[in-house]
């Protein structure tokens, strides 16, 4: 436990470090290239922050933005649950539905943007763009989670007849929920990342990815460095917050090789 710990205090100590590094390396360049057009100095893009966090306007656009990233990574995973359960109990829909997850794989996100500004509307383009870019990802990360599950188990499910209930609670929950949790930091971080990116090219009227937009039409650009590094952290805190449900799903981890109980209720 003491080595876990100080392992734990190197790596906060080594990522400060980094932190520091990169922030002396930017007042040392915005002060040698001397155009706030073109790098911002830090103290002005500190300034911008606390702007940023006093306005009403900036804290109705970041709920906007979140909330749009929340909602296509809901559905994004909900999506994918549903196929999958079907993949798994039909070969033929499994052959189906495998070329169609590659073809959004390799969609093009810009492209994807401009088509669907023509279709929807600028809120709506941006849940979509995110919901595409995530639902491939969710797929195939379930499709390897399901993968992963001990053979030995089901063939235990089927022989002693379990009910769907026993094996739904005492199999396929407590082996999938693991890397369920492990990756839902990451993929909604990247719905964030993927939304401000649609957001900005949309030119979405009171979202973060607008207001980088108007920054960048006006050359605001220690405003532009001010958005970036506040969603940065957004991105940073909700990985790390979600990253956290992983010590829900500890006693199931540890005990991966005796996933069922000793007495397994049939009722």
């Amino acid at each position: 436990m003491k080595k876990l710990a100080d392992n734990k205090k190197l790596n906060y100590l080594f990522s400060v470090l980094t932190v520091a590094l990169l922030c002396a390396g930017w007042i040392i360049a915005a002060a040698k290239i001397g155009n706030e057009y073109i790098l911002p100095t830090f103290s002005d893009t500190v300034k911008s922050i606390g702007q940023q966090l006093a306005s009403s306007s900036f804290w109705v656009a970041f709920a906007r933005t979140v909330g749009r990233s929340v909602l296509a990574w809901l559905i994004a995973f909900f999506a994918a649950v549903a196929l999958v359960s079907i993949t798994m109990l039909s070969d033929k829909f499994s052959k189906f539905i495998a070329p169609v997850v590659s073809l959004l794989r390799t969609l093009p996100t810009m492209a994807i943007t401009l088509m669907l500004l023509i279709w929807t509307t600028p809120r709506v383009a941006p849940i979509i763009v995110a919901l595409l870019m995530l639902f491939p990802l969710n797929f195939a990360q379930l499709r390897t989670s399901c993968a992963g599950i001990d053979p030995k188990l089901t063939e235990l499910a089927v022989v002693y007849r379990f009910t769907f209930k026993t094996k739904l609670f005492k199999i396929y929950i407590p082996m999938l929920l693991p890397d369920i949790f492990s990756q839902a930091g990451p993929n909604l971080s990247l719905s964030l990342k993927v939304m401000l990116s649609a957001e900005v090219l949309a030119g979405t009227f009171r979202s973060v990815g607008g207001l980088m937009y108007d920054a960048s039409v006006w050359s605001q650009m220690a405003t532009l460095f001010a958005l970036t590094i506040l969603m940065l952290i957004t991105g940073g805190v909700l990985e790390f917050a979600l990253g956290k449900l992983t010590l829900l799903t500890d006693r199931w981890t540890k005990g991966r090789g005796n996933t069922l109980p000793q007495k397994v209720s049939y009722d």
